[in-house]
């Protein structure tokens, strides 16, 4: 029996990286480009859930509907998108961390991006995951490089708050909006499940308008 677990998969789109902060188009165009039934397919024996949200539908409160059609292997309006965006010069690197079983899924997603819309894409291996924390620390890594993230317990706000709050130890994409702060307080301040979980409903639709991370799937 296969069962999805509270764990999501996806790459940060550096905030270093000047060719991608606040090119919404060309985030979109980056996430359409990636086929992720077929690298799932390939590399993890079909035994993976394409992303179409932030957290996984395991956990109270996810609907695995926030991202929308971006999270849509789209290759035709992905290049539409990517010429509407300017594109991006150079070659786009996805980092990873080198000790962990990551080369092939990763290479699978770079060929994507480059079969779909013709971006260069090269995986980069970092010897090790404390070498690969160590670069993102310290703002060195371009383009887009790896995250994850498991449950510490079964709810959609901690998908949302340790990754994306304001200042938070694992908000590697450097995300900040205030209006997902204010809802993130107002689902705390919620008296039932239901107000809190659609509060924090509506936190995670907002990530949908900057894109800090690309949702690739659910293990």
């Amino acid at each position: 029996l296969v069962r999805e677990s509270g764990r999501f998969a996806g790459v940060v789109f550096s905030p270093a990286d000047e060719q991608l902060k606040d090119n919404l188009k060309l985030r979109q165009a980056i996430s359409m480009s990636v086929d992720r039934q077929l690298v799932i397919d390939q590399i993890f024996n079909g035994l993976y859930k394409p992303a179409h949200g932030w957290a996984p539908s395991v956990v109270s409160g996810a609907t695995n509907t926030a991202c929308g059609e971006s999270c849509d292997f789209n290759a035709e309006k992905a290049k539409q998108l990517y010429a509407e965006s300017g594109g991006y010069d150079g070659t786009l690197t996805l980092t990873v961390n080198g000790d962990g079983a990551h080369k092939a899924w990763s290479e699978a997603v770079c060929n994507s991006i480059k079969n779909s819309i013709g971006l260069e894409c090269l995986v980069v291996l970092t010897p090790d995951f404390a070498t690969f924390n160590k670069q993102i620390d310290n703002n060195e890594l371009k383009g887009l490089f790896r995250t994850g993230w498991q449950m510490d317990y079964p709810s959609i706000e901690n998908f949302l708050t340790p990754i994306y709050g304001k200042g938070a130890s694992s908000n590697d994409a450097k995300y900040d909006n205030p209006a997902f702060q204010q809802a993130l307080v107002d689902a705390a301040a919620a008296t039932d499940a239901a107000g809190a979980n659609g509060k924090y409903q509506e936190a995670e639709a907002m990530l949908n308008e900057s894109y800090p991370t690309l949702p690739l799937w659910y293990s």
